[in-house]
């Protein structure tokens, strides 16, 4: 399980999951392929299911500073999005509009849920300070 923290009526830290390559494709193509995606991220109460956050934009963004072969997915929180404390689930939802071709290669369209192989759970910590 992935485990992110954020305090109440925070915005930062952004959350932040990166775009593994898994020697497929190189990330000159998969960027361009992302590029070309609508990203969303969504999240549930992990105790009562209840949708906190539907479909909201996400983007995609170089993983550092300068950085041009390595990215991460990310989210960039409203104050509403951390205004209730508690433990919720997170998910990335990329859809892949169009074909895209690209040296001999074609990424199909369709839609992708990451992250893939474990949940991500979001911990909202109850703040002190009344805003």
């Amino acid at each position: 399980m992935m485990t992110f923290f954020i305090n109440q009526n925070s915005t930062l830290p952004y959350l932040r999951m990166d775009v593994i390559n898994d020697g497929r494709y190189d990330f000159r193509k998969l960027f361009i392929a992302l590029e070309n995606a609508d990203i969303t991220f969504s999240m549930s109460n992990l105790e009562t299911g209840v949708k906190k956050i539907a479909n909201a934009k996400a983007f995609i963004v170089p993983k550092s500073e300068g950085c041009t072969d390595e990215y991460s997915i990310e989210y960039r929180w409203n104050k509403r999005d951390t205004k209730e404390s508690g433990t919720f689930i997170g998910q990335f939802k990329i859809t892949f509009n169009k074909d895209i071709v690209m040296d001999g290669y074609t990424f199909p369209s369709g839609e992708l849920i990451v992250p893939i192989a474990e949940e991500l759970q979001i911990n909202i910590m109850q703040s002190s300070i009344k805003k």
